[in-house]
């Protein structure tokens, strides 16, 4: 997966990595997970399954031309090297969490 990562893009994961910024989001006791990165100005909402990123990186760069946005290299490769910070939530969290995430995503996009 390296070998998709463009040097300035390199760094950037080299940084979030080591800053802690990949966060994995665990609900109890259903084990639902949701991957978040801290970037720079947003917190972006990733699914390295399905291949997502809420980033705008990946509406130009992954739809268009089918590489992974540099969001998504770096959750693949803190998971492999356990590098990310796990955050436990209860259940009963989970509609207040994913609707204060929707919020800040789309009020990022909405900015140009």
């Amino acid at each position: 997966m390296l070998h998709l990562v463009v040097q300035s893009d390199s760094e950037r994961i080299k940084n979030l990595l080591e800053r802690g910024a990949v966060k994995l989001h665990i609900f109890q006791p259903s084990g639902r997970t949701i991957w978040t990165i801290v970037g720079r100005d947003n917190e972006h909402w990733a699914d390295i399954e399905l291949g997502f990123c809420s980033c705008k990186s990946y509406y130009y760069i992954t739809l268009s031309n089918g590489k992974l946005c540099y969001h998504l290299i770096c959750i693949a490769l803190a998971k492999q090297n356990n590098k990310f910070v796990t955050i436990k939530f209860h259940d009963t969290e989970y509609t207040d969490f994913i609707n204060a995430l929707l919020a800040d995503i789309t009020s990022k996009l909405l900015v140009c």
